[in-house]
């Protein structure tokens, strides 16, 4: 995308992603500082990741209408992990089987036992998981040359089961950058990987962090790299995001941030934020998230919250007086976003005015406007509001369209 840094030029644009973006992002400093690759890949854990937090378990049908529903959104890979359960080798392999767009790929410990199960269930990649923590490393026993050892050995064998190889280094933001860089060329160089993966696996690392780390781990290797940000401290779709801009190809998804503790980057912010903010064609279909999201919602047990940005039940409601006033002001005077370019209107969703104690005189307008009622003079209006605003205290939520026509009704026979 281009700077447009007048006034002029962004009253000229017709692009969705500028008419929401902010100006401060298309700045020549920020355009500098990314190495964005020609082309991302979206690759969704919900199947494997999401169903680690606790308490939540999909069966076989759940993971095949889930991953059927990922494939129809545009995403490129759909995770599982058959070595876990009968019933989840089960679900990959019908997965397999249906011929999908979306490749499916098997996350594994680097043993051989799921490594096999990955190629028995019709899986050509995985991704080959080994802790790259010292303190963990110790913990299990394990030297240096250990844990590399049974990481190189898994990748041969990998590689003899015709399978595409990630390497997925666990806690690899928990070790020393010296250790982290020994055992990255050493697993690279003398095992036979197609990619690294960084996951951010406690989810501590600032953006800036997940940034320069990246671009570190691109000079210790060649290899495409793929991030993996968890969501414990809120960080989680800032980091996937920075770890795109400093040029991971491969960016790890979860959708409504369902995932191991705190959860992972959410799909619907990853995918919305790198098209919006920085003009990457993911091929994700937007307008299909929140179908994606109630599916999730529904089939894990796991409601969003109402606040959720981008997919919650509220978050595109307006009850503060001061916004819809604006809001309107700049409707009348052709001055605000086309409804077609709404991001709203994108990710499936729309825009609605509701009415509660934070109501004004425009929102009572807008609302009868809508509902089809004829406006009364100015001072029934204003009588309206205050009744409105009682009745939204009393009931410590916003009023409903039925309530709203029987306050008028009240007000227009006084």
């Amino acid at each position: 995308m281009n700077d447009w840094n007048t006034l002029e030029d962004w009253n000229k644009i017709d692009d969705w992603r500028l008419i929401s973006n902010s100006p401060l992002n298309l700045m020549q400093e920020v355009k500098s500082d990314i190495h964005i690759p020609k082309k991302v890949y979206v690759h969704d854990s919900t199947l494997r990741d999401g169903e680690q937090f606790a308490g939540v378990v999909f069966n076989r049908d759940d993971k095949i209408k889930i991953g059927k529903a990922l494939c129809e959104c545009g995403v490129h890979r759909i995770e599982l992990m058959p070595a876990v359960s009968d019933e989840d080798f089960e679900a990959t392999s019908a997965l397999n089987s249906m011929n999908l767009s979306s490749d499916i790929v098997a996350f594994c410990r680097s043993i051989k036992g799921d490594i096999q199960k990955a190629a028995d269930s019709g899986c050509k990649a995985i991704e080959m998981e080994m802790t790259t923590f010292p303190r963990l490393l110790k913990a299990f026993g394990w030297s240096f040359a250990d844990a590399t050892g049974k990481m190189i050995e898994a990748s041969h064998f990998a590689k003899e089961k015709g399978l595409r190889v990630t390497a997925f280094f666990m806690l690899i933001t928990q070790a020393p950058l010296d250790f982290s860089e020994k055992f990255v060329k050493k697993v690279v160089s003398e095992g036979e990987v197609d990619a690294v993966a960084i996951p951010d696996t406690m989810g501590t690392c600032l953006p800036q962090a997940i940034y320069h780390f990246v671009r570190r781990v691109k000079k210790w290797t060649d290899k495409p790299v793929e991030i993996h940000a968890h969501n414990s401290f809120n960080m989680g779709a800032a980091a996937a995001i920075a770890g795109v801009m400093a040029g991971a190809e491969v960016v790890h998804t979860s959708i409504n941030g369902l995932g191991e503790g705190g959860g992972n980057a959410p799909l619907e912010a990853v995918a919305v934020d790198l098209e919006l903010m920085l003009g990457t064609a993911l091929e994700i279909k937007l307008e299909k998230l929140h179908g994606l999201s109630l599916l999730v919602q529904e089939l894990s047990g796991i409601p969003l919250q109402a606040n959720w940005p981008l997919l919650g039940e509220r978050v595109f409601d307006t009850e503060s007086g001061i916004a819809v006033d604006a809001y309107w002001k700049m409707a009348v005077s052709g001055l605000n976003v086309p409804m077609d370019k709404d991001i709203s209107v994108k990710i499936g969703r729309s825009r609605q005015v509701v009415l509660g104690k934070m109501s004004g005189t425009t929102s009572i307008e807008i609302k009868m406007m809508l509902l089809g009622i004829q406006k009364p003079e100015d001072v029934k209006v204003r009588q309206i509001l205050e009744l409105v605003k009682s009745r939204s205290v009393e009931l410590r939520r916003t009023v409903n369209d039925e309530e709203f026509k029987k306050i008028v009704a009240s007000v227009a026979g006084s």
